[in-house]
């Protein structure tokens, strides 16, 4: 039996619908800002799904390591700041557990405390219209909050 080309047709359309069926149902992020005990520096653990974050990071890779090219995204990304402005964040480490990607960072805190700082969370943006991701910052047992979708500016911890 010899497949004709329209038979064939409906197989060129497999890795489309391949590709869809890989998208996550609901594009998000989330990071965790924890002050530590020290008061002087709180820890960022961003998580993003790894094959999301390879894709957008994969330009980056072609001059940069990997964990460099990820910082560096993750530096345009996801910015923090205060009365000052923007504040360096310090890489401490990248890690994958299943499908998801952990990017460990540290912000300097030059009052001790979250609130007021001013967070601007873009991850992701430039590959879904629909991304929305979370911020969630802990500090004393107090916890709050943010969430941010496309278009969304800075928004202060409280």
């Amino acid at each position: 039996m010899r497949l004709s080309p329209t038979s064939l047709a409906p197989l060129r359309l497999l890795p489309a619908l391949l590709g869809a069926a890989r998208r996550h149902p609901m594009p998000t992020s989330l990071a965790k800002v924890v002050v530590q005990p020290s008061g002087r520096e709180a820890t960022v653990s961003l998580r993003i799904f790894a094959d999301d974050f390879d894709a957008v990071v994969a330009p980056l890779r072609q001059r940069l390591s990997a964990d460099s090219a990820a910082f560096a995204y993750v530096r345009n990304a996801f910015v923090v700041g205060g009365a000052v402005g923007a504040v360096s964040l310090r890489p401490i480490g990248v890690r994958r557990v299943g499908g998801v990607v952990w990017l460990d960072l540290g912000v300097p805190l030059t009052s001790g405390r979250l609130s007021g700082v001013r967070i601007i969370d873009r991850i992701m943006f430039e590959r879904y219209d629909d991304q929305v991701n979370i911020v969630r910052a802990s500090e004393g047992g107090r916890t709050a909050s943010l969430l941010f979708t496309r278009g969304d500016g800075a928004k202060a911890l409280p």
